[in-house]
C-alpha cells in the first residue's frame, strides 16, 4: 500500500470513526434531529419480571444520553415547550426508535429522567410503563400513588390498566426531580396552516372572519391529556394566528361599540352563531373538553366547548371575569360573567359578585337570558 493510500484509508476510518447515527422526527410538521446511536440498541426484556427490568435499565445506562438530552433541552427553548411538551416531543422521538412499545416505555423513562423529570417504571407480566408526576391532576387518566405522590401514565391515550402492576423502585433520589409543569404558554409550533371562513350577524349587520387554522397547534392541543372542566382549558395563550386572525378583528369590530353590554352580546351572538353544534357523542364517541382555539378552528362544538371558548374571549378581550355555570339534571352548562356597573341589575351572585348569564349555545338568548331556570345550578365552576 502506498503512502498516499495509506493515508486516505486512514482519514476514511477517523470520518467513520465520528459518525453520529440519528434520525429526524415529524413534530407536528416541523421536522427535529436527534442524535439516536447511544439508543438505538435498547431492547425491553421478553420476559418482563424485577431482574429483567433492572437488566434492560442497567443496559440503557451504560450508554452516554448527554447530547440526545442537550437535543430535546434544545428543541424545547426552540419550540418553548413546558413540561407536557416534552412528554409529547419524547414520546415521538421514541416511536421512531422502535415500534416496541415497551423499548419505547424504557427509553422514555431514560431520557425523561435525563432531563430530572420525576418518573416511575412500572411493569406487568406483560407490559412496561412509564409514569410521571404532573403540575395538573387530568380529568381521565391512569395514574399511581407512590410515595405520597401521584403518577399519571406518560401515554396520555391509554386510559386503562390490566393485571397487577409494579413499581421499579430506582435507587435515585426522588426529591431532586420536578414534576411536569403546564404553563398555558402556547408552543411556537405552526408548520401546518389553512383558513375558516366563519359568519355571523349582530343588531342587523353581517360580520366576517377569515380564521388560520393553525393544525400544527390543535394537533398539539388534541394530544394534551384531558383536565378536569375548568380553567386549565382557558389558561392557554394560544397561538399568535389565532389572536391575529379572530381576537384582533374581533377587537376592531367592538371598537365602534359604547357599551359593555352590547359589547358583551356581540362576543356572544359571534359564539352562538358562528359554529356548528354536535355532541362530544357524535362527534368523538366521547366526552372531550375543546381549548377555545380548537373550538373556532374545528368543525363542531357543543355546550362546554362554546362556554369555555367565550369565557376566554370576554377575559381576553373586555378583562371580565366569569364562571361556569353546571345543570346536572340537564346535562347543560353556560357562563356567568362579571359586567362592571351593573350591581343594580343581574342574574345572580357568587361569593358576593354580581354575574349576568349567558346562553353561549341557544340561538336567540340576551345576556341575561338562559332557557333554564338558574335555580338548576348545581355547580359553580370558577374559570378566572
Amino acid at each position: 500500500m502506498t503512502s498516499v493510500v495509506r493515508h486516505i484509508f486512514t482519514l476514511l476510518l477517523c470520518s467513520l470513526a465520528t459518525v453520529s447515527f440519528g434520525l429526524s422526527i415529524d413534530f407536528y410538521g416541523h421536522a427535529l434531529h436527534f442524535t439516536t446511536d447511544q439508543i438505538a440498541n435498547t431492547k425491553a426484556p421478553y420476559t418482563i419480571n424485577k431482574q429483567s427490568v433492572h437488566h434492560a435499565l442497567a443496559q440503557t445506562k451504560k450508554a452516554s444520553l448527554t447530547t440526545i438530552a442537550n437535543e430535546i433541552t434544545e428543541a424545547k427553548e426552540t419550540y418553548k415547550l413546558d413540561g407536557l411538551g416534552v412528554v409529547l416531543l419524547t414520546d415521538k422521538l421514541v416511536k421512531s426508535v422502535t415500534q416496541s412499545k415497551n423499548t419505547q416505555n424504557i427509553l422514555k423513562y431514560n431520557l425523561l429522567k435525563e432531563l430530572a423529570y420525576d418518573v416511575q417504571l412500572t411493569y406487568t407480566k406483560t407490559t412496561i410503563t412509564c409514569f410521571g408526576r404532573l403540575s395538573q391532576t387530568p380529568a381521565s387518566s391512569v395514574y399511581i400513588l407512590y410515595k405520597n405522590k401521584r403518577y399519571t401514565n406518560l401515554n396520555f391515550t391509554d386510559l386503562r390498566t390490566q393485571g397487577t402492576r409494579y413499581v421499579y423502585d430506582d435507587t435515585d433520589v426522588e426529591d431532586n426531580f420536578k414534576a411536569f409543569d403546564y404553563t398555558g404558554k402556547a408552543p411556537a409550533i405552526s408548520a401546518k396552516q389553512t383558513y375558516k371562513y366563519l359568519t355571523w350577524a349582530f343588531q342587523g349587520k353581517l360580520y366576517h372572519l377569515k380564521a388560520i387554522r393553525n393544525i400544527s397547534f390543535n394537533e398539539y392541543l388534541n394530544d394534551l391529556p384531558q383536565f378536569s372542566l375548568g380553567s386549565d382549558y382557558v389558561k392557554m395563550d394560544h397561538s399568535s394566528e389565532f389572536q391575529s386572525s379572530v381576537l384582533l378583528p374581533l377587537e376592531n369590530y367592538m371598537a365602534e361599540m359604547s357599551s359593555n353590554t352590547q359589547k358583551c352580546n356581540f362576543l356572544l351572538k359571534f359564539v352562538q352563531s358562528a359554529f356548528k353544534y354536535k355532541t362530544d357523542g357524535d362527534q368523538y364517541g366521547r366526552e372531550k373538553y375543546n381549548f377555545p382555539e380548537e373550538t373556532v378552528t374545528t368543525t363542531f362544538s357543543d355546550c362546554e366547548d362554546r362556554t369555555l371558548l367565550l369565557a376566554y374571549l370576554y377575559k381576553k378581550l373586555l378583562g371580565f371575569d366569569s364562571v361556569m355555570l353546571h345543570f346536572e339534571k340537564e346535562k347543560h352548562v353556560c357562563l356567568g360573567v362579571k359586567i362592571p356597573n351593573r350591581s343594580n341589575s343581574y342574574s345572580f351572585k357568587y361569593k358576593d359578585e354580581a354575574y349576568m348569564v349567558t346562553e353561549p349555545t341557544g340561538i336567540g338568548f340576551d345576556v341575561g337570558e338562559t332557557g333554564i331556570p338558574l335555580k338548576n345550578i348545581t355547580e359553580v365552576i370558577e374559570l378566572f
